[in-house]
């Protein structure tokens, strides 16, 4: 089961009205195609002479997580979105931006068929990118890009 909701900043709790449910599916995160990438910051200075080059860590994450999601399936609870035809999947997808307007927390919350169950929370992040994937009729695949700092443990409230 993998839960993935996004609460913009100023939200409370993660039932206010704001959060956004991504998805709640009981599909694996292969289905999902997750894709995950950590950069550090780290400074380079150059050695001269015969000095070897020093290396800083400056202690900044950022991390980009991006997931692809059929709105027709990957929802248990709310309701599936089922779109009438492809035109409004097509203006589902149009309207999707504004829905992300700020920066916020992503809580990702995991429970595998082998026993993992944890909760993690993607801080300080904001949607890089959504795009519509690819087309299966009315249920398509948005696949969502958010970027931000630190991955906790600890929820943002």
């Amino acid at each position: 089961m993998t839960t993935i909701q996004y609460a913009p900043d100023g939200t409370t709790s993660w039932t206010a009205a704001a959060v956004l449910t991504l998805c709640n599916t009981s599909r694996s995160i292969t289905e999902l195609d997750v894709k995950f990438n950590h950069k550090r910051s780290i400074q380079t200075e150059p050695g001269f002479g015969a000095a070897a080059a020093a290396f800083f860590d400056n202690q900044n994450q950022q991390n980009t997580l991006s997931l692809k999601v059929r709105r027709s399936v990957d929802f248990t609870s709310p309701a599936p979105v089922a779109f009438p035809d492809p035109e409004g999947a097509l203006a589902f997808a149009l309207q999707q931006p504004t829905s992300f307007p700020t920066t916020g927390a992503l809580r990702i919350q995991l429970a595998g068929a082998g026993g993992t169950n944890t909760t993690l929370y993607l801080l300080n992040c904001g949607v890089q990118a959504i795009a519509l994937s690819d087309w299966l009729g009315e249920a398509p695949a948005f696949e969502y890009t958010f970027t931000g700092g630190l991955i906790s443990t600890a929820s943002p409230f």
